[in-house]
């Protein structure tokens, strides 16, 4: 059974982030595990919301606890999406060269979540620059959305060509 390690967001209010992608892989028959970057009342782009940020040492440290199981090599993916502070960045970037060195067949797929044509930005300062900057190098799949490709990619996005 293929693995994805999911570092995403959870929301008590709605279906994005870990809350939107673990019951569905697990329905392709795909272990799913979740690391949660954030635990919000519901998704910022709604531009309220309550909850708290996973610290970025937090994250690493359940990591760890993944790690000593001595599972790494069980990964086939990595998939991120919502981080909720930059310092989280640099964690997620260990996760994959840590999975990649117990499995070097595992794909990173970036999901940079950024914002959206209607709201804008809704994340906080360094991760936009961060998706763009660092994930996209050592992603293999990259799945923004419109607003998102035009961020990373510094072009006007007019047609679905």
């Amino acid at each position: 059974m293929p693995t994805v390690l999911s570092l995403q967001s959870r929301v008590a209010y709605g279906h994005v982030g870990n809350a939107a992608s673990v019951f569905p892989l697990q329905r392709l028959g795909i272990e799913a595990w979740a690391l949660d970057t954030v635990a919000f009342s519901n998704h910022t782009g709604h531009g309220r919301w309550r909850g708290s940020v996973i610290p970025a040492a937090e994250i690493a440290s359940l990591f760890e606890g993944i790690a000593d199981l001595g599972i790494l090599p069980r990964i086939d993916a990595v998939l991120s999406g919502y981080l909720g502070d930059r310092a989280t960045g640099p964690v997620l970037l260990d996760i994959v060269a840590r999975v990649r060195a117990a499995n070097p067949e595992a794909l990173f797929c970036v999901d940079p979540v950024i914002g959206d044509v209607e709201t804008g930005s809704y994340v906080t300062e360094g991760i936009a620059e961060f998706f763009r900057d660092r994930a996209l190098a050592v992603a293999d799949i990259v799945t923004p959305n419109h607003f998102e490709l035009e961020y990373l990619t510094g072009s006007r996005v007019t047609s679905l060509a």
